[in-house]
């Protein structure tokens, strides 16, 4: 494949915009000609090349363009000559492009120089010179070679020697191999060095399906006939990982225990984990400033899957390692022993000692491969059982959280999260020493003990970046007893459903919080949720949190008046009481509506299956509801209202002796109670009369009354038809009236079975809906008096235009 047929992403995220497909590294001395020539026909390809002739501009830092270049390369391109590869500036180039874990593909142009050459170049140079320069080795390009260039198969350019076609197709050969790998350890390092410049700022780590595919591409194994093409740097690694943290909470796989005089030890092997894809807590990144050094310690263990403790003297020695020790057992977590450094086996305890541990000593290691067995054991131990410490971990961590919080309702387990809770705790009772403890059994049974299918109050939607302001909203609302729909805490770590995970949450909560920022409004995910939370009709609470342009908003957001708790007028604790308040407005008639809209929803899901409707006292509860409604945030979505209409119409089938309507208004309700009623009467009277027609009419009179029926058939289809169109177009009131005409045309009529049950349910759903009493048309000016006649058949109006 050649990278001309390879595709390229259409469009690349603002911080890899610039990325480049190769950087070219050369001699100029040397190689000048042979450089333009290479970067022209890559030009030509449609590949886009840095190269120092075009891309360093005047009067700036040379050095950070060629570093910056690099960085932003897929490719480094090292062109071997005696001058490169005895220039000291190309050799830092190849130093840096080792240190970002590049591609390097080095081209053989010239193999040594002769004394001809080295004269031209050296006008004044004499014979001893020229000894001199060849006993240095620097007229060939072979005594001097970087060690790693030496040890890469070459792409052989040699003028006069070569053919550059056949050489430049072998070029564009290597650039197609594994070209998505490649391109993705590019993108990745950008993102990365990014979030290192910045302090390594938690709105810069990776959100989303793009932190799903880091965590694909990190874990991708090559083997030795399919060797990597480029190898993901430390900074890749902690980038990646820090990531996932920062999705599940700040929880992670391995707390490291170690004393600090193994601090370089414990570092080399965090690395080494974080390599395989493991999250880590050591108390030298993870303990914030300010904050309490114990508590931040054992809350580590807490969230930890497992412990990895370094086992040396001083750790033995550490009373601080021992109380990690003894707390992490009384929590039971699983405790993974590594011997770092020889011990005393006598000076460790009885417990510690039976523990397999693995022996990371090894004195004769020269080359690292013992290392590297140590750690693919201490890889494959952690890799074992790993979905049921993850469980462990974070039911731990939510039983602790209702512990400390006088077991509020609010944090207990709920739908998906209790299921799997359940299922866990059978599992963990016969786990032995990593077993369920007490804490875990009481708070999974608590939960159990909840009335089912409660709806949740708060959804919170928010941006990755402002993941830390989330966290403590959601700990302060559940403190304050408001039950949350969390990602952190409301999806299991590996969900695969997890975007349907989501919309079931905003599904089931009754207020969907935003949390504006910047980067919230640029964000796809945050963009969708909203507005899935507005086709369903959610109460959208705001919070600002960033400053923002406001016309950046959606008209839909921006006539929602936030609450500011990005200024310093006003304390956090101001503006989360003004939040409480708002989420307090109100509750009954807004709880009604996510329970009347899981129904329907589920209604809807499974065919609008008819013995999920609404009967009896359910069915008479939505209709006073609906009838509170207006005026009111939020409003019934058409879903809801489709529900409740079928659910009324299926009622009058089932009850056709009885058809019993609602009383909405004045006086148009009560004829259309008679209409519906009469109805259900002419139902039974009709077969009736139909028997003895069919006894004594004659076949004329039958042809004719059947000619006549289907003409009034479809004349009531008619206005059926145009009372369902006209409902569909939101006039509500003008689709009752053409009920209405269809309906008195039954009665009238005698039309038959057939027609009575469709015009009935087409006016069902108009009498649902409808929120106009009448209209009196006419008069021009203000009504002044009305008089109804004795028999109430007609209606007399006064009006200031002098007409009645």
């Amino acid at each position: 494949m050649t990278l001309a047929t390879v595709a390229l992403p259409d469009t690349l995220p603002s911080s890899t915009a610039a990325l480049q497909d190769a950087f070219i590294s050369y001699g100029r001395a040397d190689s000048k000609d042979f450089a333009i020539k290479l970067n022209n026909h890559l030009l030509q390809r449609g590949l886009d090349v840095w190269f120092d002739f075009d891309d360093i501009p005047l009067g700036v830092d040379y050095q950070n363009q060629i570093d910056d270049g690099i960085e932003r390369s897929q490719n480094f391109l090292y062109v071997i000559s005696p001058h490169s590869v005895n220039s000291p500036y190309c050799r830092l180039e190849i130093e840096h492009a080792l240190r970002l874990g590049k591609r390097i593909i080095p081209l053989l142009h010239v193999e040594s120089i002769d004394r001809n050459t080295w004269q031209t170049r050296n006008p004044s140079g004499t014979d001893a010179d020229w000894q001199d320069y060849q006993t240095k080795g620097r007229h060939s390009s072979f005594p001097n070679m970087h060690p790693i260039i030496s040890k890469i198969n070459w792409v052989y350019f040699r003028e006069g020697i070569d053919d550059f076609q056949t050489s430049f197709q072998g070029l564009l050969d290597i650039f197609g191999r594994q070209h998505d790998y490649v391109y993705e350890h590019t993108a990745l390092l950008a993102k990365a060095l990014a979030w290192q410049r910045h302090q390594k700022q938690t709105q810069y780590l990776l959100v989303g399906q793009s932190r799903q595919k880091a965590e694909r591409w990190l874990s991708r194994k090559f083997d030795t006939l399919d060797q990597a093409p480029c190898q993901p740097t430390d900074l890749h690694c902690e980038f990646i990982c820090e990531s996932i943290k920062n999705a599940n909470g700040l929880m992670t796989d391995v707390f490291l225990s170690y004393s600090e005089k193994d601090r370089n030890l414990m570092e080399q092997l965090r690395l080494a984990l974080m390599r395989e894809g493991f999250t880590t807590w050591i108390n030298r990144t993870d303990i914030r400033a300010s904050g309490d050094f114990a508590a931040a310690i054992n809350q580590g263990i807490e969230e930890s899957s497992r412990m990895v403790y370094l086992i040396s003297p001083d750790s033995l020695a550490s009373k601080y390692c021992q109380q990690e020790l003894d707390y992490a057992r009384s929590l039971n977590k699983q405790v993974v022993p590594l011997l770092i450094r020889p011990v005393d086996l006598d000076l460790m305890a009885d417990d510690l000692r039976s523990l397999q541990i693995i022996n990371f000593v090894n004195k004769d290691d020269v080359d690292g491969s013992a290392y590297r067995k140590d750690v693919a054991k201490l890889v494959k131990l952690l890799q074992e059982d790993s979905d049921y410490y993850q469980q462990h971990k974070q039911l731990l961590a939510k039983a602790l959280k209702w512990q400390r919080n006088e077991q509020t309702s609010s944090l207990l387990l709920r739908g998906h999260s209790l299921n799997r809770a359940e299922a866990w705790l059978k599992i963990a009772r016969k786990h032995g020493k990593c077993g369920a403890l007490s804490l875990q059994e009481d708070f999974i049974q608590e939960s159990l003990r909840q009335p089912p299918n409660q709806s949740i109050d708060v959804f919170i939607a928010y941006c990755r970046s402002d993941a830390d302001f989330a966290r403590q909203l959601n700990d302060e609302l559940q403190v304050h007893g408001k039950t949350t729909w969390f990602d952190q805490e409301s999806i299991m770590a590996g969900a695969a459903n997890y975007q349907e995970e989501i919309l079931k949450g905003i599904e089931s909560a009754d207020h969907f919080l935003f949390v504006i920022s910047p980067n919230a409004l640029q964000s796809s995910y945050c963009t969708e949720e909203i507005e899935y939370a507005q086709s369903l009709n959610k109460r959208i609470l705001t919070l600002l949190y960033r400053p923002v342009d406001s016309g950046e908003l959606s008209p839909e957001l921006a006539c929602i008046q936030w609450i500011d708790f990005y200024s310093k007028k006003q304390s956090f604790k101001t503006n989360f009481s003004t939040l409480l308040r708002a989420l307090e407005n109100d509750p009954v008639y807004t709880r009604f509506h996510t329970r009347l809209l899981v129904q329907a929803l589920e209604w809807d899901e499974q065919d609008r299956d008819e013995s999920l409707l609404l009967r009896g006292k359910a069915r008479r509860e939505t209709e006073t509801w609906l009838l509170e409604a207006e005026g009111k945030t939020p409003q019934p979505t058409r879903l809801q209202q489709d529900f409740v209409t079928a659910s009324a119409a299926e009622e009058i089938r089932r009850q056709r002796s009885a058809i019993q309507l609602q009383r909405i208004g004045m006086g148009v309700i009560s004829v259309i109670s008679l209409v519906a009623i009469a109805l259900g009467i002419f139902a039974n009277q009709k077969r009736i009369e139909a028997d003895n027609q069919r006894e004594f009419a004659s076949s004329q009179q039958s042809l004719a009354q059947e000619q006549q029926q289907r003409a009034e058939s479809q004349t009531i289809l008619a206005q059926t038809e145009t009372s369902a169109a006209l409902f569909a177009s939101r006039q509500p009131f003008e689709a009752l009236l053409e009920a209405m005409r269809a309906g008195i045309a039954i009665k009238n009529n005698q039309r038959p079975d057939s027609d009575s049950t469709q015009v009935v349910t087409t006016l069902q759903q108009a009498i649902f809906w409808v929120r106009e009493r009448n209209q009196l048309l006419g008069h021009e000016g203000i009504i002044w008096d009305t008089a109804v006649s004795a028999d109430g058949q007609m209606i007399a109006s006064a009006s200031a235009d002098g007409t009645v």
